[in-house]
């Protein structure tokens, strides 16, 4: 189905996605912990940073799924669990803030609490548009 290159370029943007949903959910929490401005402008700047991460490796796994034979997003997902195992769902999920053609999964991040705030405020401070 998938030729080596193609699957290996499509698991290096998963582990783009599943890494940088770690680190969101890591910037997430200290901003709920945090316990000053300072400290809640850094874990701000830190879910920009994977908001921004998290979109650069869905445009790369939607770029390795058109150069691959795959038709679309999710039968190229569903060909690579099958073929290797790996899971593309984060390469699939909504991201709010970044916008990526064939990101049809829902984002299922834990927005609550002062999350959900800290979100919005990074989103609308320091992610760029494109």
């Amino acid at each position: 189905m998938f030729s080596d290159d193609t699957i290996q370029a499509l698991e290096a943007a998963v582990s783009t996605c599943d890494a940088a949903r770690r680190d969101l959910e890591a910037a997430l929490t200290r901003a709920n912990k945090a316990s000053g401005d300072a400290d809640y402008d850094e874990a701000l700047q830190a879910i920009a940073t994977a908001i921004q991460k998290w979109g650069t490796g869905q445009e790369q796994f939607a770029d390795a799924v058109e150069a691959s034979n795959a038709p679309d997003i999710p039968m190229a997902a569903l060909l690579l669990k099958n073929e290797t195992g790996t899971d593309a769902m984060n390469a699939r999920r909504g991201v709010p803030g970044v916008s990526v053609d064939g990101t049809d999964q829902p984002f299922d991040v834990d927005l609550s609490g002062m999350r959900g705030s800290a979100l919005t405020d990074a989103i609308t401070t320091y992610v760029e548009e494109e």
